[in-house]
C-alpha cells in the first residue's frame, strides 16, 4: 500500500540517517538505554502553509513538516574531550547525511524545500546523556483531497 506523502518524507529522512545506528522511540522497556552516537528521527508538527498552497482543480495544499533528528553522544567518563566537541561533530554529521544527495532539499521529489534549523544541545535530567537536536522544516504539497499524491 502506498504511504501518505508525509510518511514517505519521514522515511526518506530516516533513510539518509542510515549511516548512524538508528533507534526509533522505544517505549517497550523503561530501562532502555541509548548507545553513543545513536540517532533518533522524530516527526514534529505538521502545519498547513497557506502561502505555498495553490488554487486549481483540485487545489494543492501545502504543509510545513518539522522533522527532528536527535543525536546522542554518550562518551566514556574517562574521555577528556569536551562534550561540546562531541555535539558539534554529531550536528555536523547529521547535516552532512541529510544533504548528501542531489537536490537534497526535495527529498526525492517529495518536497518543495527544506530549511535546516538551529542545532540545539540537550542534556538528560540526570545528566547522564548528552546530545544535539537538529530540526528540519520541510515544505511539501499534496492534492487537497489526496494526501497520497505529491504536487509540485
Amino acid at each position: 500500500m502506498t504511504e501518505p506523502i508525509v510518511e514517505q518524507i519521514m522515511a526518506a529522512v530516516r533513510s539518509r540517517m542510515a549511516a548512524f545506528t538508528l533507534a526509533f522511540r522505544s517505549t517497550a522497556k523503561a530501562s532502555w538505554q541509548p548507545k553513543d552516537l545513536t540517532v533518533h528521527v522524530h516527526q514534529g508538527p505538521l502545519t498547513p502553509n497557506a502561502e505555498m498552497s495553490c488554487p486549481g482543480n483540485p487545489p494543492a495544499q501545502a504543509y510545513d513538516l518539522q522533522a527532528i533528528v536527535a543525536g546522542i553522544t554518550k562518551p566514556s567518563d574517562n574521555d577528556p574531550t569536551a562534550i561540546d566537541t562531541f555535539r558539534n561533530r554529531m550536528a555536523a554529521d547529521i547535516v552532512k547525511n541529510a544533504t548528501d544527495a542531489a537536490l537534497w532539499h526535495q527529498w526525492g521529489g517529495l518536497a518543495i524545500n527544506t530549511v535546516i534549523g538551529t542545532a540545539e544541545p540537550y542534556v538528560e535530567e540526570t545528566g547522564g546523556m548528552h546530545g544535539v537536536m537538529v530540526p528540519f522544516l520541510i515544505t511539501f504539497r499534496t492534492d487537497e483531497n489526496n494526501p497520497y499524491s505529491v504536487r509540485s
